[in-house]
């Protein structure tokens, strides 16, 4: 098991990629317009543990990211049984931080899928550069998933995937084809 120390390197190395990728992106618009992310989140019982050092390390990384200028952030998370909730668009990483902490985690199964469409949708309304989705599990099928992601790349918005923990994918069930 990972000592204190070692997680606080780990989050200040992630902290520091992240102000890094930022630092060396073009812009996103041609006229200097503000980007536009979608900060996905697994807000399941299973990442309780973890949450509110996350919190954390995500709102520094969101801070620093204002100090930058110019990103419009979105928060989506999912939880429970079948919520999956999106916040109003905020340009204030303080903002951010506020709708982060007011969520709690529950038990339920991942839903990724209800973030991937939802982020379509929101890219088909008006451009969205980017998807950062942060879980600890995958319960859902892959070829669901890979059909979504590709529906996303074809909208041209790039997505980063962060896997906290150990568990990378959760066994499914067994299921026979018809015939």
């Amino acid at each position: 098991m990972a000592d204190r120390k070692d997680i606080t390197e780990r989050n200040s190395d992630a902290v520091d990629a992240f102000v890094e990728a930022l630092r060396t992106t073009p812009s996103p618009g041609a006229g200097g317009g503000r980007g536009r992310l979608i900060f996905a989140l697994d807000a399941t019982a299973s990442r309780k543990p973890t949450w509110d050092q996350a919190c954390s390390v995500q709102g520094e990384m969101f801070m620093e990211a204002e100090r930058l200028g110019g990103l419009d952030v979105q928060l989506v998370f999912y939880r429970g049984f079948e919520e999956c909730k999106s916040s109003r668009w905020v340009g204030h990483a303080s903002d951010l931080v506020n709708l982060m902490v007011r969520v709690d985690c529950r038990a339920g199964r991942t839903q990724i899928h209800r973030v991937l469409r939802h982020a379509i949708n929101e890219s088909k309304k008006r451009r969205v550069h980017a998807v950062i989705f942060i879980g600890d599990a995958c319960e859902e099928s892959v070829d669901t998933l890979g059909d979504l992601a590709g529906q996303l790349g074809l909208l041209g918005v790039k997505a980063f995937v962060f896997h906290e923990g150990r568990i990378p994918r959760r066994p499914m069930p067994f299921r026979r084809s018809p015939g």
